[in-house]
């Protein structure tokens, strides 16, 4: 049950963010249609599961213990600043793949992102804010190394993105929305906020 009300309630912040999503488009002559909705689902669920099961971010439990028992929520010795210190193992592997459908689903969503350098710096971006956050937790490292492979597959993601692009171009034109209006602008930002902040509660 616990499991479940952790979705529930990103899930439940996502339907009022396209409610406001749909409503300015409306105003604006623009029609978004079902399948960028679908597909904003899916990148939820992905971050969700990211950051609660997998890389693991700062929750108000740990934080909450730790201040209970007089330890630090800062820990500074959880850091490897040296890049490719283990070359590539099995965690690099693992971490391009983990970040695969990140890279997919921005040019899926976003017109903006069906450019290389801006999906790239926002793979960077957010691979460092979860590398900074772990910053935050006992049982965790802030790795560059995590960093650099996250960004890799973000890469990757992009470049699956367009090399399937041309095959099912139909269905890439109805999930892709304008970036250019102030809410869409957003979007994507408020994405990364609603999972970040439901993971920070959720975990115990």
């Amino acid at each position: 049950m616990k499991s479940l009300i952790i979705f529930i309630i990103p899930i439940f912040l996502l339907a009022i963010l396209n409610i406001i999503l749909k409503k300015n488009s409306s105003k604006l002559g623009e029609k978004i249609l079902w399948q960028h909705y679908l597909f904003g689902y899916l990148l939820l669920l992905y971050l969700m599961i990211n950051l609660v099961s997998v890389v693991g971010v700062p929750s108000w439990f740990e934080w909450k213990l730790s201040l209970k028992l007089g330890q630090p929520i800062f820990h500074t010795n959880n850091m490897n600043l040296v890049p490719f210190k283990d070359v590539l193992d099995t965690t690099s592997i693992f971490n391009i793949i983990l970040f695969i459908p990140f890279g997919l689903l921005l040019p899926i969503l976003w017109d903006k992102y069906r450019k290389l350098l801006t999906t790239f710096c926002y793979g960077f971006i957010f691979s460092l804010i979860i590398e900074v956050s772990q910053l935050f937790t006992r049982n965790r490292t802030c790795d560059i190394n995590d960093l650099i492979f996250n960004t890799l597959g973000t890469v990757c993601g992009w470049l699956i993105f367009n090399g399937f692009r041309k095959i099912f171009y139909k269905l890439a034109n109805k999930t892709v929305v304008n970036s250019n209006t102030s809410i869409s602008k957003l979007e994507p930002h408020l994405y990364i906020v609603i999972a970040f902040v439901c993971a920070f509660f959720a975990q115990y």
